[in-house]
């Protein structure tokens, strides 16, 4: 706890960077070796499981390490207090890239770094389905993006550690709207299949541009993405509900077109209906492939056309802080 008060100038609002559904978000840097890392503190107002269930569940996801996944560091329990210290992704979320990307100046968020996103945030969740973990709250905003612009999830461990998780979540207390599968209202329980129909949800969001819910699909939509997606394939109008920003046409069109598929698939009402991730996975690594395969394709017709032009003459694991 001492060195997480040292680090953040004692929960200083200077150091916030993020306010997220189950707490706020420190910047803060580690010593001896200044690690840069993300602090979240859990809102007090929630009921935690116990001192001992909470340090046992943090040493199992402290274990769990792969690539599309934000590595959590460390964790402290004190009294009513629960802090997670995360790895820091330094290029924000999936979230704030779509929403900002007419502001971020260098850098064009097209098709080719979507698809890699979606198809990293897929091999992470395949990763905790097969490790037993069901993430009950995918969305663009717990899809971070590292360094190398790596999509990685976050936030797969809070459903196992508040007690309630549930009842919060049918009672829209998650924040989550948009993004919810129609049999939580029933069921309250998170399954597998129920992340599926988020991350169809979190497509949709790619391929449109589109929040996952918002007044502005009312009409067409009753108020939410997967409605309004709905609404415009029914009425023959599928060519308008891709993102402006994208290409027209082309191959990357191609591709598009047919992640909108796999995203129905995964958003399709019956949970049984739905592909597992594992299969949504091949779907988007076959185009990743293809499209990887044709730019090496192009990249040496270019260089056989350089050399014909050119003149002939004679390159670990969780600590409790």
């Amino acid at each position: 706890m001492r060195v997480i008060l040292k680090a953040t100038s004692n929960l200083s609002d200077a150091h916030i960077i993020g306010h997220g559904d189950f707490g706020t978000v420190y910047d803060a840097t580690l010593l001896p070796d200044r690690q840069e890392v993300a602090i979240k503190r859990l809102h007090g107002s929630y009921q935690f499981i116990c001192d001992r269930q909470f340090a046992a569940e943090m040493e199992t996801i402290g274990k769990l390490e792969h690539d599309n996944l934000v590595p959590l560091l460390g964790y402290s329990a004190r009294g009513d207090e629960r802090f997670l210290i995360y790895k820091r992704m330094h290029h924000g979320s999936l979230q704030t890239w779509l929403r900002n990307q007419g502001n971020t100046p260098g850098r064009q968020f097209g098709w080719p770094d979507r698809l890699k996103i979606l198809l990293g945030s897929a091999r992470g969740l395949v990763f905790l389905h097969r490790s037993r973990i069901t993430h009950r709250d995918i969305k663009s905003s717990n899809i971070l993006l590292d360094e190398l612009m790596r999509p990685r999830v976050s936030d797969f461990c809070l459903a196992r550690i508040i007690s309630g998780y549930e009842t919060r979540v049918r009672t829209g207390a998650s924040g989550s709207h948009g993004y919810i599968p129609p049999e939580y209202f029933l069921t309250m329980k998170g399954t597998a299949k129920g992340d599926v129909y988020s991350f169809g949800v979190v497509m949709l969001e790619v391929l449109t541009g589109r929040p996952p819910a918002g007044q502005e699909m009312e009409e067409e939509g009753g108020g939410n993405l997967v409605g309004w997606v709905r609404w415009m394939v029914a009425h023959g109008r599928e060519g308008e509900l891709f993102d402006p920003c994208l290409p027209a046409s082309g191959m990357w069109r191609n591709q598009m077109v047919r992640a909108l598929a796999v995203a129905q698939e995964c958003t399709a009402d019956e949970p049984w209906k739905r592909p597992a991730m594992g299969s949504v996975v091949d779907e988007l690594k076959a185009d990743v492939y293809k499209r990887q395969a044709m730019g090496s394709v192009v990249d040496e017709l270019k260089a056989i056309q350089l050399i014909k032009d050119e003149p002939r003459s004679l390159q670990g694991r969780v600590v409790q802080a």
